[in-house]
């Protein structure tokens, strides 16, 4: 079980990594691919607008949140036990208390 003290000097640290920017660089290019991907099917169903959250939302399979967000279970936080959701796209992070 991983132990963190202070997320916001752990997610600081773990882009500071530089196999974890590399990991971010590849989850934006691959989520960015996939949006195209959304956007020109709605173009070929015929859509008026495109709305880019509507693409995202739109996320078959969640496609994109795969892509977005890297999981860490089994961390203590505060006393606190959950899992860390990392956005690689933000480089941010996030606590779930499970």
């Amino acid at each position: 079980m991983l132990t963190i003290k202070n997320l916001e000097e752990w997610t600081k640290e773990y882009f500071e990594d530089p196999s974890n920017i590399k990991k971010s660089e590849k989850a934006c290019e691959r989520y960015d691919r996939l949006l195209v991907q959304n956007i020109r099917k709605m173009m070929l169903a015929g859509e008026e607008t495109i709305e880019i959250e509507e693409a995202a939302k739109n996320d078959p399979g969640k496609r994109l949140e795969k892509v977005k967000f890297e999981t860490i279970p089994s961390v203590l936080l505060d006393g606190k036990k959950g899992k860390i959701r990392v956005n690689l796209l933000d480089r941010t992070a996030e606590f779930e208390e499970n």
